[in-house]
């Protein structure tokens, strides 16, 4: 188990990607796997049930009582995803990580008949220590998305072409929690208190999202 000291109450960006920048959601039966192990693997115990037979609409349903993360945000791309989550029990976020991965490996190397590590490496994880950062990291792992707009594929250095069509796209974008903060009920485990502190309706998130459109890129 990976080792990083977090603690009961903070927030923390874990992110992870395949090994060789291979995919790792190849259909959306991956997609909707991943999700179905981020509710189910959340408890303090191991769950007693057949993960392979559950849908999204079951997952849901048995939502775990013992939470070891609460999960704010989250953004799956074909080669990696983001997660944003707050620690809930002792040592959860390792604990949670820890599930997930092994759970969602297994899972993808049985289906497409390979071996080996599918992720590459242990997790990164950063602490979400001021105001600042808080304010950043929802945004940039919702715009992450982006990467896969065809016109927009230099939209880190080079800014965004099309500001009305890079919106358009994040917001019908299936695989972020975004869709939870647009319209809520979209992802009901995604815990939405923190962020909606900052953003309380989805006007103001789509207001913080076209500024970072219009700003991508005006660094370089």
């Amino acid at each position: 188990m990976r080792r990083f000291n977090t603690t009961i109450g903070e927030m923390y960006h874990s992110l992870n990607r395949g090994t060789e920048k291979r995919k790792i959601f190849i259909c959306k039966k991956d997609y909707e796997r991943f999700i179905v192990n981020l509710i189910l693997f959340n408890t303090e115990n191991t769950p007693n049930r057949n993960i392979s037979r559950y849908s999204l609409k079951d997952a849901y349903q048995n939502t775990p009582s013992d939470p070891l993360v609460k999960i704010h945000t989250f953004s799956l791309l074909p080669n990696h995803f983001h997660l944003i989550l707050e620690q809930v029990a002792n040592n959860g976020i390792a604990r949670f990580m820890q599930k997930i991965e092994m759970g969602y490996a297994h899972y993808f190397n049985k289906l497409y008949s390979r071996n080996g590590n599918l992720f590459q490496g242990a997790y990164k994880i950063k602490h979400i220590d001021n105001d600042s950062y808080r304010l950043y990291i929802p945004l940039y792992v919702h715009l992450n998305a982006l990467d896969l707009l065809s016109s927009e594929k230099n939209w880190k250095e080079k800014g965004i072409k099309n500001k009305n069509d890079a919106i358009n796209f994040l917001r019908n974008y299936k695989w972020s929690s975004l869709r939870e903060y647009l319209e809520k009920g979209s992802f009901p485990f995604v815990s939405r208190d923190i962020f909606d502190e900052i953003y309380s309706s989805p006007e103001e998130w789509e207001i913080a999202m076209k500024g970072w459109v219009s700003g991508a890129g005006e660094s370089e």
